[in-house]
């Protein structure tokens, strides 16, 4: 992602000052110490985590089922990786951990299944915002490889050194919500409008906090009360289900629980893990535009919205820090935002009888990309994203929101947005470039545009790109992926040429 339109960055801007002024009433919110700390600085002292001066014994698993490692294959858990080298942030620069933590009534657990590290850079003013998988797989220090959303359960101290020697990040303070949160907003809302790039069909508990029996997941085990509404599920009776359907790219209305379902839903969804990360971003987008519609993140009207999700919310940043993040997120000129992922990394999935589903990452390639990922320019135009205009040729309003979503992932700074004059069956771009270099058209093949409908209009002025939606656009990610590996094993094996010896 090379940058992000304006109404994109106020949306999340909007959403992190919402978490910050979430929490910035310390008689409402439970903190997590009663020990005043200064006002958030990059001098905060993070103890440095040498690698253990003898091995901690680990037991050596067999993979059950593998992507990308050969069943015969060991993957050795015995072996302490080496830490990542230290990622070198901006002076001043705060990193503040947002966590969606499932917290289960029956369980008690508190697995952190959304984590969200924002750096918040304040010369040149950029909050940078890294999602990470739930599922990658990581040494917690002085116990054993496990989850990396298993750490936050160990302590706050044990999540700081994890991601300090998995990832080389520095993290200062946390503001952690209950996902039950999630659903009090969402209904306190009425609904919000998700645009979903990629369908999702998925079948569910009423309470998405019920576990199945393992044997018989059909049928209540035990009596059961739903956490949300309080019903009383008899022991024989059917589970009851809900059922969210987006069966196309497009936008849809869900309440709480569907928004619920839509974040946490991975099986049978194509990088479903993965996936999550980019489906919790569009979910707090819609949350935000939905709020701020109804003037809910009004200062006024905050203090009734914070009243009632004070049981989902915990935090180790006090109030006076809370004031000086809220002043830097909400001057006059507002932080530039910029949303990455972790897949780049390189992760192969694996499935461990004692960890489960995991995400293994390339250590290598860790610091390297991760450095980037937090490095800022000076130069405030390095951000700005390849300026595109989009007409919408496939008849459907949603769609194309959807479509615009997706050309923002890729980088691209929708500056100007229409309806076409007809329905189009293929997609057609129009380049205005007037050279060669630094053309982004590599990246149109990523939603499936055709180098035959791709027209050249040199133009010194206005957007680079002309963009017309046809039915054939693929808005969605993994399914533009499919395809790509479907047409390249379709593709005929070019015959060998000869080789000429010079005389």
């Amino acid at each position: 992602m090379i940058g992000l339109s304006k109404r994109l960055v106020t949306c999340l801007l909007w959403a992190v000052l919402g978490l910050l002024v979430l929490a910035s009433t310390p008689n409402i919110l439970r903190s997590a110490h009663s020990k005043p700390q200064t006002t958030p600085t990059a001098a905060l002292p993070v103890a440095r985590f040498p690698p253990p001066s003898r091995p901690v014994p680990l037991p050596t698993l067999s993979p059950v089922a593998t992507t990308g490692i050969t069943s015969t294959a060991v993957l050795s858990l015995d072996v302490v990786p080496e830490p990542v080298k230290p990622v070198v942030f901006p002076r001043g620069a705060v990193n503040i951990a947002l966590l969606g933590v499932d917290t289960r009534p029956s369980s008690g657990g508190a697995n952190t299944d959304a984590i969200l590290i924002a750096s918040l850079n304040p010369d040149p003013p950029i909050i940078t915002l890294l999602a990470i998988p739930r599922d990658v797989l990581v040494y917690i220090p002085g116990q054993r490889m496990a989850k990396v959303n298993t750490a936050f359960a160990r302590g706050w101290w044990t999540f700081r050194q994890t991601l300090r020697y998995n990832f080389g990040l520095r993290v200062d303070y946390y503001v952690k919500a209950n996902f039950k949160g999630l659903v009090r907003v969402v209904d306190l809302l009425d609904g919000i409008e998700v645009v979903s790039p990629c369908p999702v069909n998925h079948v569910f508990p009423a309470d998405p906090y019920y576990m199945p029996d393992p044997e018989n997941p059909l049928v209540v085990r035990e009596a059961y009360t739903n956490t949300f509404t309080g019903e009383v599920w008899q022991a024989g009776q059917l589970v009851p289900t809900l059922t969210i359907d987006l069966p196309r790219p497009g936008v849809y209305r869900l309440n709480g629980l569907q928004t619920l379902a839509y974040i946490r839903a991975r099986k049978d969804i194509p990088n479903g893990d993965l996936d999550r990360g980019r489906r919790m971003q569009y979910v707090l987008q819609a949350i935000v535009l939905r709020a701020r519609a109804r003037g809910a993140l009004t200062l006024a009207q905050l203090p009734s919205l914070i009243q009632q999700l004070s049981a989902d919310v915990e935090t180790n940043l006090e109030l006076d820090q809370l004031l000086a993040l809220a002043q830097f997120v909400a001057a006059p000129t507002p932080p530039t935002v910029r949303v990455r992922y972790f897949e780049p990394v390189g992760l192969t999935g694996i499935n461990l009888v004692e960890v489960g589903s995991a995400l293994v990452p390339n250590r290598a390639n860790i610091h390297p990309y991760l450095q980037r990922v937090f490095a800022v320019p000076r130069n405030q135009q390095a951000l700005a994203g390849v300026p595109m205009e989009v007409r919408n040729g496939t008849g459907d309003a949603g769609f194309g929101r959807a479509a615009i979503v997706r050309l923002r992932e890729l980088g691209f700074d929708v500056t100007d947005a229409g309806d076409a004059e007809r329905v189009y069956p293929h997609t057609i771009v129009v380049d205005r470039t007037t050279t060669s270099k630094g053309s982004a058209l590599h990246l149109l093949k990523q939603v499936g545009v055709k180098e035959e409908n791709i027209k050249l209009d040199p133009a010194p002025e206005g957007p680079r790109y002309q963009i017309i939606l046809g039915q054939d656009f693929e808005p969605c990610y993994w399914r533009s992926a499919a395809r790509q590996i479907s047409r390249d094993q379709a593709a005929p094996t070019p015959a060998p040429t000869s080789t000429l010896t010079p005389p």
